[in-house]
């Protein structure tokens, strides 16, 4: 019994970690970027506003996500840097819909989208700091995740063999 105790211990402080990990990253993206979800009545449109700092990340993330997304469906959406000027237009062909751009100046970015479509949609729209740095913290939290798992059913598997076995000195 003793010999297995020690790693589902370290197997679920692990799992504790990874966990802890994945809610910090969560966190991280919700602090760096704004977002608004709104019904769009056919060729209504909806903007969202975040100011963006390329001293503090040059990397800027949009993303677009339609509720009952339909191939017919006929969405474009616009990213304006804070002179008004166009840094991307797109029609969304695919849901969700996340493409990144280059924050060049500081002030207020701006994402419109517009419904050009037949029927009302639902949409979720996102725009901020793309997180520095977050792939590898996501990669980190899952291989801690990963890890403290498998301890967790090796040290139970030892577990169920040995159970009726007794230590004897």
């Amino acid at each position: 019994m003793k010999k297995f105790r020690p790693i589902i211990v370290i197997s679920a402080i692990l799992i504790i970690i990874g966990i802890g990990f994945t809610f910090y990253e969560s966190l991280l993206i919700n602090e760096n970027v704004a977002n608004q979800q709104q019904n769009l009545l056919v060729g209504g449109s909806m903007s969202l506003t975040k100011e963006l700092d390329p001293s503090k990340n040059q990397n800027g993330v949009y993303s677009v996500q339609i509720t009952d997304f339909k191939e017919n469906d006929n969405v474009k959406v616009t990213v304006f840097n804070p002179v008004d000027e166009i840094i991307t237009s797109k029609s969304i062909t695919k849901n969700p819909f996340q493409e990144n751009f280059s924050i060049s100046t500081r002030g207020i970015y701006k994402i419109q989208i517009e419904n050009q479509g037949q029927q009302e949609i639902q949409v979720l729209a996102i725009i901020g700091n793309y997180p520095q740095n977050i792939s590898l913290l996501d990669i980190f939290s899952f291989v801690v995740l990963i890890i403290g798992l498998g301890g967790l059913t090796i040290g139970i598997m030892y577990f169920v063999k040995n159970r009726g076995k007794t230590d004897v000195s």
